[in-house]
């Protein structure tokens, strides 16, 4: 019979994927159909009632908020029937553009930020992955079904896609009409004369499916998984011979007598320093600072970066504190922990709560630079290394050791550096205090320190580190490049030991500048 195509569409199919339609026009350019879909929420006690006619019990542009009125009196009704619409078209006579308006108490109810560049709404998981919740163009608008079901648990309310289809034909064949009311789907499928051009008849199929909300519970309506999932890490052994447990933290042991025979809590896991690459290349999401790593507005774990070879992390900490997603990345760089042990920071810090300067030149450096900043602009009222501009703020929170041995990595590291100490230092001010008019910053810096007695020689490096910058990193390497390096005794098997040289002599000479001029 006509239509049995689309009939068996709505019964087995529509509405059943991840992607639901809230709105949908169905004309085809042919004018050989004309339809649409559209939807609502009805309250549960008018559902058996709804599903015993065909028609659509909402109109597309119907449901709003409006003035009840009934002989003398009047009130208002913010949902003055027992369907709620999710969209609404908003029209305004013809003077302005139509548009259709999602439920602003769905998109509450999820915390969805609309990006209209895109079209879209979206909202965050809890790693910061952003998910597509609503999608939309000018012919249809769709949701994504888990948040859509969500939403219908934490109103109790039930879900009717109503659908329409008209489909003209040239010939004269009529179909008997028929009416069909389910529980599920109740439509009725009629013909007449067409009303397009060039056709003869029309078949009409209209109706309704109903979706059932689920019973209100934390997990019903909250479309994110709760179940979540733990990976296994290694926890003792070596590389070819090793035990791996769960990270799942409230099956670990602890200090109150849970979980018996099993690993403890603070049970350390090792890693290699390249894991944390992933949160220095995007400093705009991830913050790594002197012992923890952060998320920004979503997570933060402790972890020991004070070790020059590996960084460690508690078993617990893993489980309890990173969304399942991050623990994957984690588990590719999990290394057995063949004798290691965490570093004399992280122990003093973590197991015996006593406060612990950091060992890491990076860390080092970015805990005393900006105290040293600080301390001299209190001392002297101006910045002998002018501050970084919004632009190039992530060259300070991106800097840190080396966490291979691959010449790019070295290469950007010496940019940031760079950036932070020579190409930022105060010429304006020298050259005003030393009444001179010097444009080279390395020679100008010497010569002032030099009026408080600190020796030229500690400067020297600085040469040399803006040689590496502007002979390696900044143009094509040459003889000169070659000179430089062999002059800082850097050796290309040995980046990571050459850069965290050169860090420890930076913080070197910021102490000589402190203990001679500024305390001097």
């Amino acid at each position: 019979m006509d239509l049995d195509d689309f009939l068996e569409n709505v019964t087995n199919s529509l509405g059943e994927s991840n992607w639901i339609p809230l709105y949908q026009n169905l004309n085809k350019e042919d004018k050989s159909e004309d339809g649409s879909l559209f939807s609502c929420l009805i309250e549960q006690d008018e559902t058996n009632n709804a599903m015993t006619t065909c028609g659509w019990d909402l109109m597309i542009g119907s449901g709003g908020p409006s003035l009840i009125l009934s002989g003398n009196k009047v009130w208002y009704e913010s949902q003055p029937s027992p369907y709620f619409p999710i969209v609404i078209k908003r029209e305004f006579h013809g003077v302005r553009k139509s548009y259709k308006e999602i439920s602003q108490e769905l998109v509450l109810f999820h915390n969805l930020y609309h990006d209209k560049k895109s079209q879209q709404y979206v909202v965050d998981d809890d790693n910061g992955l952003e998910i597509s919740v609503i999608k939309y163009n000018d012919d249809e608008i769709l949701i994504r079904r888990s948040f859509l079901y969500s939403f219908m648990a934490a109103k109790q309310m039930n879900f009717l896609l109503f659908f329409e289809l008209t489909r003209h034909k040239s010939s004269h064949e009529q179909c008997p009409d028929e009416r069909v009311l389910g529980n599920e789907v109740s439509y009725t499928r009629y013909w007449g004369p067409s009303y397009v051009k060039g056709f003869n008849v029309f078949t009409r199929l209209l109706g309704k499916k109903l979706f059932y909300c689920s019973q209100l519970t934390e997990e019903s309506a909250d479309p994110f998984p709760k179940e979540k999932e733990y990976q296994k890490f290694i926890i003792s052994g070596d590389e070819h011979d090793f035990e791996m447990f769960s990270c799942e933290h409230e099956q670990l042991a602890n200090y109150f007598g849970g979980n018996v025979g099993n690993p403890h809590y603070l049970t350390p896991v090792f890693f290699k320093r390249e894991v944390l690459q992933k949160y220095y290349n995007t400093p705009s999401e991830y913050a790594v600072s002197d012992s923890s790593i952060r998320k920004k507005g979503f997570w933060s774990i402790r972890i020991d970066n004070n070790h020059p070879n590996y960084v460690c992390v508690f078993l617990g900490d893993l489980g309890r504190d990173i969304p399942s997603s991050e623990q994957i990345h984690w588990k590719s760089y999990n290394i057995a922990p063949d004798g290691k042990n965490m570093s004399k920071t992280y122990f003093e810090r973590s197991m015996l709560g006593q406060p612990s300067e950091p060992l890491s030149p990076d860390l080092r450096f970015k805990h005393y630079f900006p105290r040293f900043l600080e301390q001299w602009n209190e001392k002297f009222g101006w910045d002998i290394f002018l501050p970084l501009g919004e632009s190039d703020l992530h060259c300070f929170e991106s800097l840190h050791s080396l966490t291979s041995n691959e010449q790019g990595e070295f290469d950007s590291q010496i940019l940031y550096l760079v950036k932070i100490t020579i190409d930022s230092l105060n010429v304006k001010e020298m050259n005003r205090i030393m009444g001179t008019k010097e444009s080279a910053s390395i020679k100008l810096f010497t010569s002032f320190i030099g009026t408080y007695s600190v020796d030229g020689d500690e400067t020297r490096f600085l040469s040399g580190l803006q040689g590496i910058r502007s002979s390696g990193v900044a143009h094509r390497r040459g003889s000169r490049y070659e000179d430089t390096i062999k002059r800082l005794d850097i050796k290309d098997e040995n980046l990571i030991e050459a850069f965290d040289s050169i860090l420890e002599r930076m913080i070197n000479l910021l102490s000589i500048l402190e203990e001679k001029i500024i305390n001097g």
